[in-house]
């Protein structure tokens, strides 16, 4: 019983003890009293030093800007028939090879002329023979051995003879197909001994030194055509830029599609165009000698348009800005910028009005 005693006696003692001492350091661990060592006056906090955003820029340069207006057209040859016969006939020789480059009045296909050679050959006898009676009864008039209608009627015998041996000319020609121009000859189409009729299409020839290009705009450019204004266009087949030059246009719209018709010819030296083959054209509308251009990237679209930011003494500034043409790439500005201006190109998202800036890349 009196160790039970001692060890309650001791367990007491013990807690006294403990609520004595967290008596005695609770106040100091919650005061808000400086201690001994760092009593007197609290020093300042150091300055922080001005953040800046870092981004590119561009300084806004004086440029010639020129206003085009992208469209597709045809490429044509300056010059392109179908040849045919103009009667029917058996064809008996071909002269030209097929792909071959020929000049005008070059002889390309014969047909057969026998029975026109062979009645050619008959009125030429006639027609001899009315010749020596058409001078004869001249001689005879002179002295009246007879009369006016006797020679009238020789001289009109040897006319229609002349006459027909006229026609017989004009139906041999037509035997001969000629090269209407110079150009390129076609694949051929029929073969020695085939009966041709003027529906049967012996080949064809294009003129291909120069080529058309034809193209159609939208009609609210229509004034903007003017002949003799020069065209850009390239090719799917092949990677040269070439020039045309606009030599007419249609008298009227087409009711359809509410656009112009325009025709423009460019020298084909080399016969790199081929008839037939697409353009990608470039067509000048406005040229300006004070323009600006911006990368596109430094837009911001706004609900009334765009804006960007520009520096102004080491800061960024909003500007509203007024956009133009674009190209891939860049976009110009109508008013909201001056020349020589720097505009900040990244880091849109984290500028503001007043926003200390430093350009980590000017171009």
């Amino acid at each position: 019983m009196k160790t039970l005693n001692f060890r309650t006696q001791s367990l007491i003692a013990g807690l006294i003890v403990l609520t004595i001492a967290l008596f005695l350091v609770t106040p100091k661990l919650f005061s808000n009293k400086p201690s001994a060592s760092t009593s007197g006056k609290t020093a300042a906090p150091a300055p922080v030093a001005e953040s800046r955003v870092a981004t590119d820029a561009f300084v806004v340069k004086r440029e010639t800007i020129t206003d085009e207006l992208q469209t597709t057209g045809t490429i044509q040859a300056n010059q392109e028939v179908d040849l045919v016969s103009e009667v029917a006939r058996k064809l008996v020789r071909v002269y030209a090879r097929e792909g071959s480059f020929v000049s005008q009045g070059t002889l390309l296909y014969k047909l057969d002329d026998a029975d026109l050679l062979a009645k050619k050959r008959r009125v030429a006898l006639q027609e001899k023979l009315a010749k020596l009676d058409e001078k004869r009864f001249r001689e005879l008039l002179a002295t009246e051995a007879i009369n006016q209608q006797e020679y009238d009627k020789v001289l009109t015998n040897l006319n229609v003879l002349q006459a027909e041996m006229a026609m017989i000319d004009v139906d041999l020609a037509k035997t001969e197909i000629r090269a209407p121009f110079a150009g390129k000859l076609g694949l051929k189409r029929v073969d020695v001994g085939a009966y041709v009729t003027p529906s049967t299409v012996l080949s064809s020839i294009d003129d291909v030194s120069r080529v058309e290009v034809n193209f159609t705009i939208p009609e609210k450019y229509a004034s903007e055509v003017r002949p003799g204004q020069a065209i850009h266009f390239t090719t799917e087949n092949s990677s040269q830029p070439f020039v045309a030059k606009v030599t007419a246009t249609e008298p009227k719209m087409e009711a359809n599609t509410r656009s112009l018709l325009v025709k423009a010819i460019s020298e084909n030296k080399g016969g790199k165009l081929v008839p037939g083959s697409s353009a990608k054209i470039a067509f000048a509308l406005h040229v300006v000698q004070d323009g600006i251009r911006i990368p596109t990237q430094a837009l911001i679209p706004t609900a009334k348009g765009y804006s960007l930011f520009r520096v102004k003494n080491g800061k960024a500034e909003r500007r509203d800005v007024t956009t133009g043409s674009r190209t891939k790439g860049t976009v110009q500005i109508l008013e909201g910028l001056s020349i020589g201006d720097t505009v900040l190109t990244t880091n849109l998202l984290r500028l503001d009005t007043g926003v200390p800036v430093t350009a980590s890349t000017i171009d």
